[in-house]
């Protein structure tokens, strides 16, 4: 399957500086079998949902490939997040690693339920995060999203999100 992953922090790890966890990120999913397609710009922005302002987020998104199951992919990504020191789950908070999956190829609406992870795809907050649709801008303006039949472009386009966005010239 083709999944295209949303990764971001705004807090160091014990791998270095947010943009140095990211890049650990990436070498950790290489090792698990998750192949590395394509990686957007990075870009930065303050916390969108919480006001105890800790370090802005710094934000990308990957396309993958992987023969795991999403019920699998999202277990391997949670086991990531908690290797870069996250352990509290608290919705709104800072993190030192995030990883959600965003959207996938077959086309179609996952939706899985489970005791540990709740899991829907494509992710229900796409079009109200500025953040994740300009990396997914970079790496595939033409997906189309399954549940508004619209492409990503198109959403950006159309979206009156007023974010306070920007690229960082450092790359994954």
């Amino acid at each position: 399957m083709i999944y295209v992953l949303g990764i971001g922090s705004n807090l160091k790890s014990k791998y270095g500086s947010k943009i140095q966890t990211l890049k650990y990120v990436i070498r950790e999913l290489e090792k698990c079998n998750i192949r590395i397609l394509k990686k957007s710009y990075i870009y930065c922005s303050p916390p969108k949902y919480f006001k105890k302002a800790g370090d802005t987020f710094v934000n990308a998104a990957l396309m993958v490939s992987s023969e795991q199951s999403p019920e699998k992919l999202i277990y391997s990504l949670k086991k990531i997040e908690k290797s870069t020191g996250r352990y509290i789950y608290k919705k709104n908070s800072s993190r030192t690693c995030d990883l959600d999956i965003l959207l996938s190829k077959p086309h179609g609406k996952h939706i899985i339920e489970s005791h540990k992870y709740n899991l829907i795809i494509p992710h229900p907050k796409i079009c109200d995060r500025k953040f994740v649709l300009m990396p997914l801008i970079d790496i595939c303006p033409n997906w189309e999203h399954f549940d508004y039949k619209q492409n990503i472009l198109s959403l950006l386009r159309s979206s009156k999100i007023k974010d306070n966005i920007y690229r960082l010239r450092e790359t994954l």
